[in-house]
């Protein structure tokens, strides 16, 4: 008989990969299971680069962050967030500003407990359940509502989540999120697109259906259509390895793992 481990509570269907638990073993965390682990597998086998772009699309939260926070910004609201683990969002910040606020937002159980005694230290940082498709439930939140004030400004973050879901159920959330935020904000995101490698990517595609559902990818136009009326960061809409890394647009020699767009806008004043 198999033996879960000691953060698996009774609420877990240990045999439903969670999506939060499959980024966690790609980058390299303990919290997860052998079905998270079965898709995560799968989907490496399908795209041999996908173990590094996870990696790159980590690396381009940090800067976003880090950029976030050199434009004044000490609040930050991370979406559809995962285990916070290595590289996360609360470590970015505060080791720049060690009074920057976090609060993680994820619907799985088992990524906002473990979160939450990662965080049971930090007074500035928390992790909630909860929906992103349902910002007002978000904003109503006490554990929100105790660290973000939404009169300042905040940096929205998105990162590899809004793939999961269609455009009519993503755009009126980010609507309202970026209704709510105060000039200033930011919005980060990076979502799944075949633009480039169209096997590979509908490949995974396929195997994330099997495991939960369609994953949507997006194509330049309409992963920048998701910052709204939100002015857009240079160098714009483009692959993880290109977003302030100093790497040109047309270097050839640039690494090539173009399965992802990511971007950062900010609120006009």
């Amino acid at each position: 008989m198999t033996v879960n481990p000691s953060w698996v509570t009774e609420e877990v269907d240990t045999d439903r990969p969670s999506i939060a638990r499959l980024y966690d073993y790609l980058l390299g965390g303990t919290h997860n299971l052998e079905s998270d682990r079965k898709v995560a597998r799968e989907a490496m086998r399908a795209a041999p680069g996908l173990l590094k772009l996870v990696r790159e699309n980590r690396d381009f939260l940090r800067r976003a962050v880090r950029h976030a926070v050199d434009a004044g910004i000490d609040q930050f609201l991370d979406l559809g967030s995962g285990i916070p683990t290595r590289g996360s969002v609360h470590q970015t910040a505060q080791a720049i500003n060690p009074e920057a606020k976090v609060v993680y937002v994820d619907i799985d159980p088992v990524a906002v407990g473990h979160g939450r005694e990662l965080l049971a230290d930090n007074p500035n940082a928390t992790s909630v359940q909860g929906s992103l498709l349902e910002p007002a439930a978000v904003f109503d939140s006490p554990d929100v509502k105790a660290l973000i004030d939404f009169d300042r400004p905040v940096a929205l973050l998105f990162l590899s989540v809004l793939h999961f879901f269609p455009d009519e159920q993503v755009l009126p959330a980010l609507d309202t999120y970026r209704d709510k935020a105060a000039p200033g904000s930011h919005l980060v995101f990076s979502v799944a697109t075949n633009a480039v490698n169209d096997d590979a990517a509908n490949m995974v595609r396929g195997i994330y259906a099997d495991a939960w559902t369609d994953c949507v990818m997006r194509s330049q136009e309409q992963a920048a259509a998701l910052l709204g009326d939100f002015d857009v960061v240079e160098p714009g809409v483009v692959f993880p390895v290109y977003w302030q890394t100093g790497t040109s647009l047309d270097t050839e020699t640039a690494p090539v793992h173009h399965n992802y767009f990511v971007g950062v806008g900010r609120k006009p004043e």
